[in-house]
């Protein structure tokens, strides 16, 4: 038979069930927040991965609508940029995904 553990008590000093010192406690990523997959901060990262994303599947969808007829060169520039804008975005958030994921395994006393 499982037996379920009960959590500690919270005190000053930090909290006696996942050992996280009052500091760590703060960024409310304690006992019942671990039970997540994933910290909030790197769920609003993903978020904005997938969005842009979306949006980059739009626009690529638009350059092949359009491969019948011939775009505005100036329109099609404008999707070239903004796709070009999107992979740099990416970039970016892929470091923050991983920077993210660090802290989550700092938090769960892996790094």
């Amino acid at each position: 038979m499982i037996s379920v553990l009960e959590m500690g008590n919270v005190s000053v000093g930090g909290c006696d069930c996942c050992n996280s010192s009052p500091e760590e406690m703060a960024t409310d990523y304690g006992c019942g927040e671990r039970k997540e997959v994933f910290t909030p901060r790197e769920r609003e990262v993903l978020k904005r991965i997938r969005d842009a994303g979306e949006r980059a599947r739009t626009l690529k969808k638009q350059l092949a609508g359009h491969e019948t007829y011939r775009l505005e060169s100036g329109e099609r520039k404008r999707i070239e940029a903004e796709l070009d804008e999107l992979r740099h975005l990416r970039t970016a958030l892929e470091e923050e995904r991983v920077s993210a994921a660090e802290e989550r395994m700092r938090y769960l006393g892996h790094a």
